[in-house]
């Protein structure tokens, strides 16, 4: 861990924020951004007149278990049909935090209509506010999605209430909102951020790294169910114990049941925020990318998986292990092609390289075609040109009168004279 300040540290006075523009607060996981919501905010007005919008339903579910926070339910916002019940508290609900997806506050939008009283909130909490971008390209029905930022451009432009986004990567809301934006400046020079000790990308399926670290405890993330169904099965084939949970939205759960032990892994995660000590290697898939915490204090994790090229998603769901990580592996052909080229053994180096050694260093680097990535490797040609454009001099070929005429290339590194090896 570096640093030493958190963003309650640093955002200290309600005067840094302004109203009808979206407050971006973007800080790197650690920072404290769910504390200064929780707890900050609270500080300057009612938890009444604080609205918090999350992303997903595991978010949510992680989140109601703080006493400040009640589910949309408990203030009875939506009873769809008997409007003189509209925003009515039930009981426990007084002097707590209203909190729902993004999806769920499209509904009650959408249901309940002018009804819904803007002004009596001072704070919206957008969390994850990229997703509630991203979830609408995603298939199936995206009406809640999309009448949720009708809403909150609307409660913009009337400029009364402060609209709070918090995320690690909140480029897509810039993208989206533009000049209603704004970032809420404040010192990062001590903010508390995690290391990471090495970032390795790969080509490979993933399971190949998951047997790389067998022994260890892991975290892997993959987009859809399917994936994740086969990763959790390889993993137990070969000894390693692995288990995971998805989205219970009811169309999910129709296609990919969870079972019994897999709600009690949720609720374990979401409400303990730990890994099971029954448990070697958690995956875990977009309904988690934003929203779960491991805390490395209750059980150090030694390695994560992200089978992701986007930059984003690697930032997120490193944010969900709360601790400093030995290893992280991603996702990226043309990174992991680089990546191999950088050290190679120094067999290979200021010596004649004739076709039989040539294939065999083709062989051993097997650097992957981004098309085709795990049928065959590429060979001499553009092994070279990545040889090169990491720092090794190679020549151009020369003839070999005594072998028959072969060609013979001579690598060395970029501070040597290579002239002097031909």
């Amino acid at each position: 861990m570096k640093g030493s300040k958190h963003l309650s540290e640093l955002i200290t006075s309600k005067d840094q924020l302004l109203a009808g523009r979206i407050n971006i607060i973007e800080a790197n996981v650690s920072a404290g951004k769910t504390w200064f919501a929780l707890n900050t905010l609270p500080e300057w007005t009612n938890p009444e007149k604080i609205l918090y919008l999350i992303d997903t339903q595991n978010g949510e579910y992680r989140l109601l278990e703080n006493i400040l926070t009640v589910s949309r339910q408990t203030y009875s916002f939506c009873e769809y049909g008997n409007k003189h019940t509209w925003g009515e508290t039930l009981e426990g609900a007084d002097g707590k935090m209203p909190l729902m997806t993004y999806a769920g506050f499209g509904s009650e939008v959408r249901y309940g209509g002018r009804q819904f009283k803007w002004h009596d909130y001072d704070y919206i909490v957008c969390d994850e506010m990229q997703n509630l971008i991203n979830y609408q390209r995603f298939k199936g029905n995206k009406i809640n999605l999309e009448a949720a930022e009708d809403a909150l451009r609307t409660i913009l432009r009337e400029g009364f209430t402060k609209v709070i986004a918090l995320s690690a990567t909140p480029s897509k809301v810039r993208e989206r909102f533009g000049e209603l934006c704004y970032d809420v400046p404040f010192d990062r020079s001590d903010l508390c951020r995690l290391e990471t000790f090495a970032e390795i990308p790969y080509g490979e399926r993933a399971e190949s790294i998951i047997l790389k670290n067998k022994g260890k405890t892991g975290i892997l993330f993959t987009e859809n169910v399917a994936d994740m169904k086969k990763y959790i099965a390889y993993a137990n084939n070969i000894g390693v114990r692995a288990n995971g949970f998805w989205s219970v939205r009811d169309d999910t759960q129709k296609k990919h049941p969870m079972t019994e032990e897999q709600f009690n892994l949720r609720d374990t995660i979401l409400g303990e925020e730990f890994l099971p000590t029954n448990l070697d290697l958690l995956v875990i898939n977009r309904a988690s990318e934003t929203c779960i915490k491991i805390d490395g204090k209750k059980r150090k994790v030694d390695y994560m998986i992200v089978h992701n090229s986007d930059k984003e998603t690697q930032i997120q769901v490193r944010g969900r292990y709360h601790g400093d990580l030995p290893t992280f592996y991603y996702h990226d052909i043309e990174a992991a092609n680089n990546y191999a080229c950088q050290h190679i053994p120094d067999k290979y180096l200021n010596v004649r390289l004739y076709g039989e050694e040539r294939d065999e260093l083709c062989s051993l680097l097997h650097l992957r075609k981004e098309k085709d990535p795990y049928n065959g490797h590429y060979k001499w040609p553009t092994v070279r040109a990545y040889l090169m454009k990491n720092g090794y001099q190679v020549n151009d070929g020369i003839k070999d009168s005594k072998r028959n005429g072969q060609y013979y290339y001579v690598i060395s590194p970029k501070d040597t004279n290579l002239g002097e090896l031909l």
